[in-house]
């Protein structure tokens, strides 16, 4: 087993009381995080690698509660529209290019991007999910994802019932993914919620999104998209809501009471025009909140940065109150409420002894990081992955002197230009 030392690091750890080590130092055993050091202690055996981090930070890796991976293909084909004409345009186009291979360039695309911003888990809605995860084993990234389903027959052209006979008759599932109240009647909602129990498997699907949407499924069922999942046994722990922006005070102490996690995605809700979620009071009742991008389609981009300082930014602007959502509470929904939404909290989110190594390293001599005042804000605040250096998951060296190592990334991009070129045509 490989013992490498990441050592003269600021180490911000995120663990229970947001501890910050000056000039620590971090031992990684194989895949695990062995020792966590204060400064001047010696790891307790010899290691075989040492890596100076120059006094730079070393945090956990982000994690991505909520995006569609394979979407990279369709950045900026549908910009400046809300979400329903977005998707107007989006799912014909869909269907004209879905295959297996189409989502395989996608996704080795996004793992790239991904990484190289210092993201090291998501969960990924999104068509061909055996091709994503087996893409991801590739590429050394910790992918969270399922079955999806919808209403219709999807641009893969499988039809509900087949989706869920296949879905019952496959392995056991992590995940089960519904796309959302309004592209799914109740009965379907129904059967994959009771799929997701059987199996023990987590639950993921959009909901209020936007207030048409909201008015789409009350005309539709008399009920609010937060109102028909309750009424399914679907809000619950292990289900996780994306977006969740339009919710009333009844809704959100819902979701407390039942155990309910919401993926924030504050880049694509201000770029549709969607409003703002009530991120401080999901927070003040109890409500786990994980941060997201959403696809690269709707955001255009999956920089997790990018997302924590829009985040801390435009609830600041629309409460007119800057002590709404601290930097410190930002980095916590991007590591540990992403991790606890997904379910991974044991394992990754935080840098502390016994963890898997998922970590980041930022650049000592960035102009934009220079100086360092408190770490944490300095995170949220100023950087950005132009700052990103070195990426480990799973103790596995990822991105190396910002290279992925584990991703031919010409032939990716190369192969990702062909997928524009064809759905252009």
């Amino acid at each position: 087993m490989t013992r490498t030392a990441i050592t003269n690091a600021t180490i911000v750890t995120v663990d229970a009381n947001d501890t910050v080590i000056d000039g620590g130092t971090i031992v990684i055993d194989g895949d695990v995080i062995s020792e966590v050091l204060r400064a001047g202690a010696k790891p307790a055996s010899t290691t075989d690698h040492t890596i100076d981090a120059g006094g730079g930070i070393v945090m956990p890796g982000l994690i991505n509660a909520h995006t569609h991976l394979a979407m990279t293909a369709f950045r900026g084909f549908a910009d400046d529209v809300d979400l329903q004409a977005f998707l107007g345009k989006l799912f014909p186009a869909e269907a004209k290019i879905m295959a297996d291979r189409h989502v395989r360039v996608g996704v080795r695309a996004a793992f790239a991007e991904a990484m190289l911003s210092g993201c090291t888990a998501a969960l990924d809605m999104y068509w061909y999910p055996d091709a994503s995860i087996e893409e991801a084993a590739k590429a050394g990234f910790r992918l969270q994802t399922g079955p999806i389903f919808i209403g219709s027959n999807g641009p893969d052209n499988i039809p509900f019932e087949q989706r869920l006979a296949n879905a019952t008759s496959s392995k056991p599932h992590q995940w089960i993914l519904a796309h959302g109240t309004y592209t799914m009647d109740p009965t379907q909602l129904g059967a994959t919620g009771e799929l997701a129990a059987t199996e023990g498997a987590r639950f993921h699907i959009h909901a209020s999104e936007n207030a048409g949407e909201v008015a789409d499924v009350q005309s539709r069922y008399g009920r609010t998209p937060v109102e028909l999942l309750d009424e399914k046994g679907l809000l619950r722990s292990g289900t996780v809501l994306a977006h969740a922006v339009v919710l009333t005070d009844a809704e959100i102490a819902r979701l407390a009471e039942t155990h309910t996690a919401v993926a924030h995605c504050p880049s694509s809700n201000m770029k549709l025009a969607s409003g703002f979620c009530r991120v401080p009071e999901l927070l003040a009742a109890g409500v786990t909140v994980g941060l997201g991008t959403d696809g690269p389609s709707s955001s255009n981009d999956l920089d997790m940065l990018a997302a924590m300082r829009i985040a801390a930014l435009i609830h600041k602007g629309n409460r007119l109150d800057p002590t709404v959502l601290p930097a410190a509470a930002i980095l916590r929904m991007a590591t540990m409420g992403s991790a606890a939404a997904l379910g991974i909290n044991q394992l990754v989110g935080s840098i502390e002894v016994g963890k898997k190594a998922d970590l980041v390293r930022l650049d000592p001599s960035s102009p934009s990081l220079t100086p360092i005042y408190d770490p944490i804000s300095t995170i949220v605040y100023a950087a950005s992955r132009a700052d990103v250096i070195d990426v480990w998951i799973d103790g596995r060296t990822v991105v190396q002197n910002r290279t992925c190592t584990t991703l031919n990334l010409g032939q990716v991009l190369s192969d990702l230009r062909a997928e524009g070129l064809a759905i252009s045509q």
